[in-house]
């Protein structure tokens, strides 16, 4: 449908300095003796390290890039990361001290995050050698951005252009290094090889195009969110945020001001909506947060290259940004199922645009300024900032993403016992938005059992014939969403038995091979991601299993979405994971809404309205355990439907004739396929606040 939907995000692969301790602690001064690395005589504790042997284990050199822009995401020095990790876990746990004690984006700068001086230092030495440097209040991430040659001279590297099972893409050519002590613990988007992905699912149709799809009137009386509009809790004073992959129809002025949406409302006969805005990862907000550092520095150069997104171009246009800039649907299913379900909140849809990142907006791409449609990058691709983005607001309390990974594929690791970080620092950036009491669901990915797959130039993906789940979905400070197949009719009245969403339910001439919900343990469908207290003590499992919950996934189901209005769009059916999250996000705004009313009640906080992760809530409801002294007000079975049915067993359409990826199946209360079940909206407020809901 579009050059992006479905393009693989820029994955955090990290890249750890050899410093014991991290950064410049430890490190050999320049002009000490220097011991002979293999690339020259170079300091080996300055040398950085695991730049992402993951993505080039298997990568053909193609040939040189000559003038590319660029952009990297630095990690510098923390404090005490792993102290970061294990507040993270309490304030999540209801058996600890820390439970709901919720820091600020300073705070969390104060306790866990950079110095202000190793801040300040590590954006010195970028621009020191000609990159723009952007920062945010809770001093964890650096955005570096600029020309080829000052990368090259910051790392003391050069850069070519590889391939990898069909994607092209730019890496070092030698291994990146320091020439100086920085305070720097990690790197990431070093090397390009993208993983990410959306989760979204457009099904083909015959004749007539696509369906409609379920409008929001019958996915509202389906999961009754009606019965909790009846209470009045719709959103009311909460903020739910999305983290967006591609850009809206969004028009600057007052009122509401996304065109799609305008038009979903008007064609679905949808009375009120959310308010959407658009807020941009821009200089005003990065300057400031740098200006914050002792001294105080306002002029301190900051990333100019992020800028406010160019609007929204006709489908079927080439090139590259700014002129070209179609929607990839997933930001317009996203938005229009949050303000949609939650009707009165405030939607903050988070959007980067980076005018100097190279990416290519045609698969494989070349990534050169030779190639027509070589262009800057915007959405999924600048996720990292869009997330330090919300952090540093702190305005969000609620956050939908709808893309992720094969769990393996994004370099998740634990801390390191050293004192230094190595690995992955996307657990750093969920684990400081659960600090904050923001609650944020993630698509658990829609290729069932095989998350694990690698993009092609033929068709799009390529299962790697492996059981795999997915990240961030998998990490422990969010909570996984997976999808059913739910069979309503307009009204919402179940007409068949709701089931797992897998190929056994969806096959759309033998299309159904590429969906299911996501799902696995990770000790065998990943890397070993430690299970949260909150899971391990319900379900008595080491390791972390999702999803955590479910609900609409499969295409055959799937809801309506308005793309493209006034450029010759319309209103078709859109599935995958993609829609889950966004509904189970505005089904947990609603929550919220109802304890701004019912401060203190039931498991309501005694101050504010934010409950953090929901995840440990709704496996409270599923065991019947109390959550600080308080137990659910409403069983299990009354707030969740169980899915018993289906399973996310792939077939995997590489060889012939198709070989089967085991998967899970449903059952009786949690499996990993769709979790606890599906909750109905008014029946889970009615379990938190213990306030009856029609």
């Amino acid at each position: 449908m579009n050059r992006r939907l479905g393009f693989a995000a820029g994955a955090a692969l990290a890249i750890a300095l050899a410093a014991c301790g991290g950064g410049g602690g430890g490190a050999v001064p320049v002009g000490q003796p220097q011991t002979t690395t293999g690339l020259g005589n170079i300091p080996p504790q300055l040398i950085v390290q695991n730049y992402g042997q993951n993505a080039m284990t298997g990568a053909t050199y193609v040939g040189p890039v000559t003038n590319v822009g660029m952009n990297v995401t630095v990690l510098v020095h923390q404090q005490n990361a792993q102290a970061l990790m294990t507040y993270a876990q309490s304030v999540q746990d209801p058996t600890s001290a820390n439970f709901r004690h919720y820091l600020t984006p300073d705070q969390i700068a104060a306790q866990f995050g950079a110095s202000q001086s190793d801040y300040q230092k590590a954006a010195q030495y970028f621009t020191s050698n000609g990159l723009a440097v952007g920062g945010w209040k809770q001093r964890l991430l650096l955005v570096v951005s600029g020309p080829q040659t000052s990368m090259q001279k910051a790392f003391g590297t050069t850069f070519g252009l590889y391939q990898k099972n069909g994607q092209q893409f730019i890496a070092p050519m030698t291994q990146p290094h320091f020439l100086q002590q920085v305070p720097v613990d990690a790197v990431g988007n070093i090397v390009k090889y993208r993983s990410d992905h959306s989760y979204i699912i457009i099904p083909p149709r015959a004749g007539s195009g696509l369906g409609a799809g379920y409008s929001p009137s019958t996915v509202r009386a389906a999961f009754d969110y009606i019965g909790a509009y009846n209470a009045h809790y719709d959103g009311t004073g909460i903020t739910l945020g999305i983290i967006g992959t591609g850009p809206i129809n969004y028009v600057n002025g007052t009122g509401n001001n996304d065109v799609d949406l305008n038009a979903y409302l008007a064609a679905t006969g949808t009375a009120h909506a959310a308010q959407i805005t658009q807020v941009a990862v821009s200089p005003s907000p990065i300057a400031a947060a740098l200006a914050t550092l002792n001294p105080p520095n306002p002029t301190f150069p900051y990333s100019s290259d992020f800028q406010s997104p160019p609007p929204v171009t006709p489908p079927g246009c080439s090139g590259p940004l700014p002129a070209c800039n179609p929607e990839d649907g997933e930001a317009q299913l996203d938005t229009q199922q949050a303000a949609t379900l939650a009707p009165y909140s405030n939607v903050l849809f988070y959007l980067a645009y980076n005018a100097a990142d190279c990416t290519s907006v045609t698969f494989p791409g070349t990534c050169s300024p030779g190639d027509p449609n070589y262009g800057p990058a915007i959405g999924i691709v600048e996720a990292d900032p869009e997330i330090m983005q919300a952090i540093n607001d702190n305005a969000a309390d609620v956050i939908s993403i709808s893309y992720g990974g094969g769990e393996p594929q994004q370099g998740w690791t634990g801390l390191s016992g050293a004192g230094g970080y190595e690995g992955s620092y996307s657990q750093l950036e969920f684990a400081e938005l659960a600090i904050e009491g923001i609650a944020v669901f993630v698509s658990s990915g829609d290729n069932g059992s095989a998350e694990c797959f690698a993009q092609t130039a033929t068709n799009g993906f390529d299962y790697l014939g492996q059981v795999c789940d997915s990240y961030p979905a998998g990490d422990p400070s969010v909570t996984s969403v997976g999808g059913i197949t739910a069979n309503v009719n307009a009204y919402g009245q179940q007409t068949a038995p709701w089931v797992a969403w897998g190929i056994s339910t969806y096959d759309f001439g033998g299309y159904g091979a590429f969906g299911g919900s996501g799902g696995g343990n990770s000790s065998t469908g990943g890397i070993g991601i430690p299970a949260a207290p909150w899971q391990a003590t319900a379900l008595g499992v080491t390791y972390r299993e999702q999803p955590d919950v479910s609900m609409i996934g499969d295409p055959s189901t799937g809801v309506s979405t308005y793309i493209n209005a006034g450029m010759g769009g319309g209103i078709g059916d859109i599935g995958g994971t993609s829609v889950a999250a966004p509904q189970m996000a505005a089904m947990w705004a609603d929550v919220l809404s109802a304890c701004a009313v019912h401060v203190g009640v039931g498991l309501c906080p005694v101050s504010g309205h934010r409950l953090g992760n929901a995840a440990p809530y709704l496996y409270a409801i599923y065991k019947g355990t109390e959550i600080a002294g308080r137990t659910p007000s409403l069983p299990y079975n009354q707030v969740f439907y169980d899915i018993v049915y289906g399973d996310n067993q792939m077939q995997n359409p590489t060889y012939t004739p198709a070989s089967p990826i085991p998967g899970a199946s449903a059952g009786p209360g949690y499996d990993m396929v769709t979790g606890v079940g599906v909750p109905y909206a008014g029946h889970l407020i009615q379990a938190i606040t213990g306030q009856i809901v029609p």
